[in-house]
């Protein structure tokens, strides 16, 4: 599956300092992360930015949420480590960091197993926690591909990714509250008509697939087992599984080999902490955490 990737660059004025590019989550696309990539760019970090296979500009419309009709994961996966050397190209010589949001981390950790000596450093932001039903999930989804075809719709299995979310707020106005506390963002993610879509029943094979791949300890090389990796997350985000999940999402690192790992939990957020109100907040510290690993 080749297709052209929407991709945005955001190039410093002055001395570039750091590198980073960003792998956006699932049913979203890279424009949303806009105000934090210039926030970077304006304190001497480049940035590149694009929308996965599936998503965004990167394909046609009818191929939105559809991976290709086998490796659909391992597409994903390929289409980080392309633009991890994009960046890597654009702004040579400096440190260069990979950022993943929600299923962005999925690729990410999956990414990791072959490729993590091309990186100097991994945010992981709010990284949904495995669940052991994945492996049902792809039976399920695998069944709906023989009777609708890989593009065809399913209800059980929008439902099985990310039906459990919206039931974990409480009296909540819209189904993508837990995304935020922040409702202009809600609101801003309904009316977005490149947000919100369902996948495929092979793209959702393929999440359930990447979901078992990212959790397979024997899979990592660990070539570059200093690495330093970040994960963080809103406090109040039903995607990492609550302070278990997300303990075993730093342990599954751990247990692959890497040494270098930190996590913060901030309390009063959802899902995209990114765009709640107190962004500016996650936004220097993800800052300061670049500046801390540059040297």
């Amino acid at each position: 599956m080749e297709n052209e990737l929407a991709i945005s660059i955001f190039r410093p004025e002055g001395t570039v300092k750091a590198a980073v590019f960003i792998v956006h989550g699932m049913e979203e696309h890279h424009l949303r992360y806009n105000e934090f990539a210039e926030y970077l760019k304006a304190r001497g970090i480049g940035v590149v930015t694009y929308d996965l296979p599936g998503h965004g500009k990167s394909g046609s419309l009818e191929d939105r949420g559809w991976f290709g009709d086998k490796d659909g994961w391992k597409n994903l996966v390929e289409s980080a480590a392309k633009i991890a050397r994009l960046t890597r190209s654009e702004f040579p010589k400096v440190p260069l960091f990979a950022f993943g949001h929600s299923m962005g981390t999925m690729v990410l950790r999956t990414f990791l197993q072959r490729y993590d000596a091309l990186i100097d450093g991994l945010i992981l932001s709010g990284a949904p926690n495995y669940v052991s039903a994945a492996s049902a999930g792809k039976v399920i989804a695998s069944t709906i591909c023989r009777i609708k075809g890989n593009k065809g719709k399913s209800k059980l299995l929008d439902q099985m990714a990310t039906g459990g979310f919206s039931k974990a707020v409480k009296d909540a106005a819209t189904p993508v509250d837990w995304l935020s506390y922040n409702e202009e963002n809600v609101q801003r993610y309904i009316e977005d008509p490149d947000c919100g879509f369902p996948f495929t029943a092979r793209g959702y094979y393929d999440l359930f697939d990447g979901m078992n791949q990212m959790h397979d300890v024997s899979a990592f090389r660990c070539l570059n087992p200093t690495l330093p990796i970040w994960l963080f997350a809103g406090e109040d985000d039903p995607c990492i599984g609550g302070e278990k999940g997300f303990a075993d999402s730093v342990e599954t690192l751990r247990r692959a080999g890497y040494t270098d790992i930190t996590s913060t939990l901030y309390a009063g957020m959802r899902h995209e902490t990114l765009n709640e109100t107190d962004h500016e907040t996650i936004f220097k510290d993800v800052y300061s955490w670049i500046e801390k690993h540059i040297a």
